[in-house]
């Protein structure tokens, strides 16, 4: 017989899946942009933005869990509305650092305030030690995956 178990930790994924979404549609309906960026492209610009080291395109796929082809079509992208820009590395001129450019900053802080503004929303009617247990409960789960 099989012992029933805990799959709270599934609800962690549906919670996941909910974030996203409400995340995708206020990014993506955002009237106030100078540049409209998809989910995926501002994720790639704000993850690119908090390294203090030379990034290439390998990083961000292993960093954002997808494929470098998945990566270069964002980059691709995030180039050509001036947000990042690709420089030649000296020592390896096949190898390209990116940089989050001027624009690029400036697009990241109006983003930045729906992520503010949807934080709060989130945390409505949660104590501060909700909040903190929360986080030590989701860094423990991270750190066991992380092992795996």
């Amino acid at each position: 017989m099989k012992e029933k178990m805990d799959l709270s930790i599934m609800d962690m994924g549906r919670m996941m899946q909910e974030l996203f979404r409400v995340f995708k549609k206020r990014i993506e309906s955002e009237e106030n942009a100078e540049v409209k960026l998809s989910s995926e492209q501002f994720s790639l610009l704000h993850a690119l933005s908090l390294k203090e080291e030379e990034v290439i395109q390998k990083d961000m796929a292993e960093m954002m869990g997808k494929d470098k082809s998945a990566v270069l079509r964002i980059i691709d992208c995030l180039e050509e509305k001036g947000l990042v820009r690709r420089v030649a590395a000296m020592e390896d001129r096949r190898k390209n650092y990116l940089m989050v450019t001027k624009a690029g900053y400036r697009a990241i802080d109006l983003y930045m305030v729906i992520v503010y503004e949807l934080v709060k929303e989130l945390r409505d009617g949660l104590s501060q030690e909700d909040v903190d247990t929360f986080h030590k409960v989701v860094n423990q789960i991270r750190c066991n995956a992380i092992k795996l």
